[in-house]
């Protein structure tokens, strides 16, 4: 397939630039925490339970988003490979060695350092690095760890044994309130709790909105615009100004509706496209070059995964058994037959023509069956798929060649698959 040079450009949200505020004030806090302590920081990880830290007004730092900020920088190599010196295998997690590499040169948060905090906090659910990624940078700073064991959402489970696995991580919830009491002085802030799980909901409520808008045809909102606005519900899920943000795109999309204009330029949305896994931090460009071919990704799990609603105005007890089960069940914790009817129920809600699956060497969660997934997709539901091995955060994983390659295939295909 012959591309036109003239670049089809994706036509931002207007207010997709109010982000680059947002994280240049969080950045800058953290920094100023550190150096100025007025309060105490926490680390805390994708699938955590983020509002828990903020519950206790700790600031919640996020190493794995730092690792996405030296990787967009161009810096995550460097951090990589000064990590392998230091002994550890390129096998593993190029977002933990990112993290070891800056923090063992001195890095702060603007080149994927992350401050030393009062306690590392994590889960075992999307990612299995997490644990002993934590355990590590704890030991070596000298903090206390806390995990939260997340039992796996296998085939066949039923009710009774749901609920056994919901009080086992109700029990881990209470362990951890029992942790922060030694560490901060403080007693369970329940009414900052409520106020944090209420904003938290709001977050979830305005994504989820923004995501039925994106089934529209054509859609009015690209992934270019996705893949950072995530920051406020990973990061700051009980703060206003996500909120504000949250708020602010949802207009933007509604204006858009009411003009009829769309993320692609008026007529050029050929194909719609579901992008699993997380992206190449390194190699953005990838999806703006999707563009020049009419390809326009309009769902990705990765993005709508953080987003679950908050069942709000429960006794504690009920709160805390619907946030464990809200961990435990999340797409990425799906055992294969939940995922496969998942990803085949999105292709159908969002006129999906292809699905690109990001077989992602440092995340093998995500990355788990995907060559299953791939054979079920194509048989139920007749739309192409490519399988790409890559990495998130390392680019000697990325084949500048091969990659187009694939692409201009799958596109072919999707183009066959459509319009034949």
């Amino acid at each position: 397939m012959v591309v036109e040079e003239k670049r089809l450009k994706i036509n931002r949200l207007p207010s997709s630039s109010k982000l680059n505020g947002i994280m240049l004030k969080y950045f800058l806090k953290a920094k100023l925490a550190d150096w100025f302590p007025w309060k105490d920081l926490a680390w805390g990880t994708a699938g955590f339970p983020m509002e828990l830290l903020w519950t206790y007004d700790l600031y919640a730092l996020h190493p794995e988003n730092a690792a996405c900020v030296s990787g967009v920088k161009g810096l995550s190599l460097e951090m990589i490979e000064h990590a392998e010196s230091l002994g550890f295998s390129r096998d593993l997690c190029s977002y933990f060695k990112t993290n070891i590499g800056a923090m063992d040169k001195g890095l702060g948060v603007f080149s994927g350092g992350v401050d030393k905090p009062l306690v590392a906090c994590s889960t075992n659910t999307i990612c299995d690095t997490h644990v002993k990624w934590f355990q590590v940078q704890a030991r070596r700073m000298g903090v206390p760890y806390f995990g939260f064991d997340i039992p796996s959402y296998v085939a066949g489970l039923n009710d009774h044994r749901i609920d056994e696995y919901t009080e086992y991580v109700v029990e881990q919830v209470y362990d951890f309130i029992d942790l922060m009491e030694k560490l901060t002085g403080k007693e369970f802030p329940e009414k900052r709790f409520w106020k944090i799980l209420e904003r938290s909901d709001r977050l979830c409520e305005i994504w989820q909105e923004i995501y039925e808008y994106r089934k529209l045809v054509p859609t009015q909102m690209a992934f270019q615009d996705t893949l950072a606005a995530i920051f406020p519900m990973v990061i700051l899920p009980g703060l206003k100004s996500g909120i504000k943000y949250y708020e602010s795109l949802l207009e933007d999309i509604k204006e858009r509706v009411k003009e009829g204009k769309a993320s692609m330029p008026e007529g050029t949305e050929k194909y719609r496209v579901i992008f699993e896994g997380i992206p190449f931090w390194y190699r953005i460009k990838f999806f703006h070059e999707l563009s020049n071919y009419g390809a326009v990704v309009t769902y990705e799990p990765y993005t709508y995964s953080f987003g679950p609603r908050k069942k709000l105005g429960l006794p504690l007890k009920k709160t805390f058994r619907e946030l464990a089960k809200m961990i435990i069940d999340i797409p990425y914790n799906y055992n294969l037959q939940r995922r496969i009817d998942y990803f085949e129920n999105v292709i159908d809600d969002y006129n999906i023509d292809g699905v690109i699956l990001h077989s992602n060497m440092s995340c093998r969660p995500s990355a788990t069956n995907m060559v299953d997934l791939k054979k079920a997709i194509q048989r139920d539901k007749g739309v192409p798929v490519m399988l790409l091995n890559a990495d998130m955060d390392d680019p000697r994983a990325y084949s500048e060649e091969q990659v187009r390659t694939r692409m201009e295939g799958f596109v072919e295909l999707m183009d066959q698959n459509k319009y034949s």
